[in-house]
Parts: structure tokens; sequence; C-alpha cells
């Protein structure tokens, strides 16, 4: 991911009116040990750039993860590896809740933060929801070559995956993406392992969608933390997303380390387990568990 000025005028739920119901249904719990424990297996296979054997690896992981929820329809995309599980629902349409399973191509680069803690989270939540869902489908998506190639700047590079997720859904949806006018709402985790974590609003992302899960920490703990305030757009994987139409929000703490954002940690060998914590995982995936299910 990249920083970016604010994206032109995009639709979004946020700007006609709310995007669920005012009381969002609880689910079961989010177990953020587990969670973890998942970020820590990643970190194990070591660096997971797209196309490689490692990469493969991931890939393979998460796909047992998402079986051993309990989760039939498991599919993995090509030509980039995109994990995609879908968990159905009684009401038409699909909300998409993603993270990006792929690491930076660089020597020793093990992305505890970017991005195994967006799939921990994700994978965390394919357990807690129920196996039914009260309202649309959630399409779960680990998105493969997110980062761009080494050398190659990210706004040619990056989001290689999610473009391609995207591509299929315009097409009718091939490949086990939904067809593009189905999809209610896009959530994507990014960098939310941060022992100091903080989530503001990344300035694309649709206000109502974001307040839906400050509204769910704040019935959860009381208080709205980790989220609050706003920070500048950021490219990420759901920019295509919005740039087709659908309301979309990054939860993204992009101020990892020391120094102005993004943080003198990003894309270093010090993304590694000493600078993730458990206890972020639950702030942002046991909110997750209720707010997901309240988008409409």
């Amino acid at each position: 991911m990249a920083a970016v000025a604010v994206l032109g005028s995009l639709p979004g739920c946020g700007e006609d009116g709310e995007p669920a119901s005012p009381s969002p249904p609880q689910g079961g719990d989010f177990d953020a040990r587990r969670a973890f424990r998942d970020l820590r297996t990643q970190v194990a296979i070591g660096p997971r750039p797209a196309g490689s054997v490692a990469s493969r690896r991931e890939v393979g992981f998460i796909v047992r993860r998402l079986r051993a929820a309990g989760i039939r329809r498991v599919a993995v995309q090509r030509p980039h590896r995109n994990v995609v599980a879908r968990i159905p629902g009684r009401e038409p349409g699909t909300v998409v809740v993603g993270a990006h399973h792929d690491t930076k191509d660089l020597p020793g680069f093990v992305g505890a933060n970017d991005g195994a803690s967006g799939v921990a989270v994700v994978l965390e939540l394919a357990r807690g929801l129920p196996r039914r869902l009260d309202g649309p489908a959630i399409d779960l998506v680990l998105f493969d070559a997110e980062e761009s190639p080494r050398g190659v700047d990210f706004e040619e590079g990056g989001t290689r995956g999610s473009e391609q997720f995207v591509r299929y859904a315009r097409e009718g949806g091939r490949q086990s993406s939904p067809p593009l006018e189905a999809m209610r709402a896009m959530v994507l985790f990014d960098l939310v392992g941060d022992c100091d974590l903080e989530v503001p609003r990344e300035a694309n992302s649709d206000v109502g969608l974001y307040e839906l899960f400050a509204d769910a920490a704040e019935a959860r703990n009381r208080s709205a933390e980790p989220f609050g305030g706003e920070s500048d757009g950021i490219l990420d994987d759901h920019v295509p997303f919005l740039e087709a139409g659908v309301p979309a929000v990054d939860l993204i703490d992009f101020d990892y380390g020391p120094g102005p954002p993004p943080g003198a940690w990003f894309h270093t060998r010090r993304d590694d387990l000493e600078r993730v914590c458990a206890r972020s995982l639950e702030a942002v995936g046991a909110p997750a568990l209720a707010a997901v299910q309240a988008i409409r």
C-alpha cells in the first residue's frame, strides 16, 4: 500500500444513508490468542512474495484454516492466487471482507504486521461468524499480489490481486468472484497488528462503514478505541472496489514505528513478532464480528 491523495467523488453508502441496522447482531467470540498463533505461523513461513514457493505454502495454510473453520466453499483464483471463501446469507448480495497475504519482496522481510496481521483477523472472523448469516453473504478474500514487485512503483504494480478479483466480478462472477452488482460493500484489514494501534478513517473510506466499526468498538468497550480521527488517503486493496462503485473501508494503521507515516518499521526487517500484539488484533477483530454482520 502507499499514501495517495484523496480519490475523486466516489459513491458510498455513507453518503446516502445508513449502511446497516442501528443494533448490530452479535457474532461469536474473537479469540485473539488463536489469531496471533495464525500470525506467528505465517511469519514462520518466512518472506511470502507473490509467485514464490513460500507464497504457495501461505495459500495452502489459509485454505486449511478456512476449511477447518467449517467453510465449505473455498477456492483459489488464478493467475494471482486470491483465496475466496463464502459464508452464505439469507438476504441477497454479499459483503467482501479481505486482507492481503503476500509480503513485499525484500530480503528477510517477514511481514508480521504487513500482511500477516490482516490475514489473522480474517481467519478468526471465519471461525466466529455464523455458518449462515441473517443478512447478505460474506465473501472472505485473502488477496495475492497486493505488494508491487521489487523495483516497481506501487502505483504501477500494486493491488494486482484485488484488481483481478474485481475484474472477474465485472465479467459476471468468474473464478468465485461474486458478480459486481451483488457486492453491498467491501471491508479491508491491513497493518492492524501494531502494538500501539490507531485506526483513523482513511480519507477514501466510506464514512458510514467506518462508523459501524467505531460504534461496535464503543458498544463493546465503552470506548471507540482504536478508532477515531482521519488519515490521508492510501492506495490499497480497497481502491479497485471504490473505482468500481462499491462502498469500501480500509481499516489500517499506516503509522508503524517512530517517525512520520508510514513509520520507521514499515517494509523493514523490524516488521517482526516483537512489534505486533494479540490485543491489537482483538481491538479490531472483536468489534468486526458484529460490524460486518450489520452491513446491508
